[in-house]
């Protein structure tokens, strides 16, 4: 969802030239339909950021009440560049360890209030669940 609204972004530069072009031009008539595309594409573009954001937990949330409970130990942390409500959208690294399993590793990117940042860390062991079939990890405490 959150690549659909990329490409709302991406596709609204197009009537925004337009409309630029329309006015460099001086031109007399104003480029409604390049005005409407322009206003929609924003309009979805916000609707499917922020659709993308609420799938997210409620995905998250899935995990959490049917997932298996399991330990990880955090491999990588890295920064995305996006914010939220002035928080960082941070990707995870983990390697699951099961159970009755084999460990495996997996990726998740969790909103981190800058308070929770000391605890996620290279080398530190949360607790988290994952579906068994799909091998999809939520952490427990974010």
């Amino acid at each position: 969802m959150r690549l659909i609204s990329w490409a709302f972004f991406i596709l609204m530069w197009i009537p925004l030239a337009v409309v630029v072009w329309s006015a460099a031009t001086e031109s007399e008539e104003p480029p409604v339909p390049a005005l409407a595309a322009l206003f929609l594409f924003v309009i979805l573009f916000a609707v499917f950021q922020a659709g993308s954001f609420g799938i997210g937990w409620l995905e998250k949330e899935k995990i959490r009440k049917k997932g298996i409970p399991a330990k990880a130990t955090i491999i990588s942390l890295a920064d995305t560049g996006t914010m939220v409500n002035d928080q960082p959208l941070m990707k995870i690294g983990l390697e699951v360890q099961p159970p009755y399993d084999s460990r495996f590793t997996a990726t998740v990117e969790y909103i981190v209030p800058f308070s929770s940042l000391t605890a996620l860390q290279p080398g530190n062991v949360v607790k988290v669940y994952y579906l068994e079939e799909t091998k999809e990890v939520a952490l427990a405490d974010l």
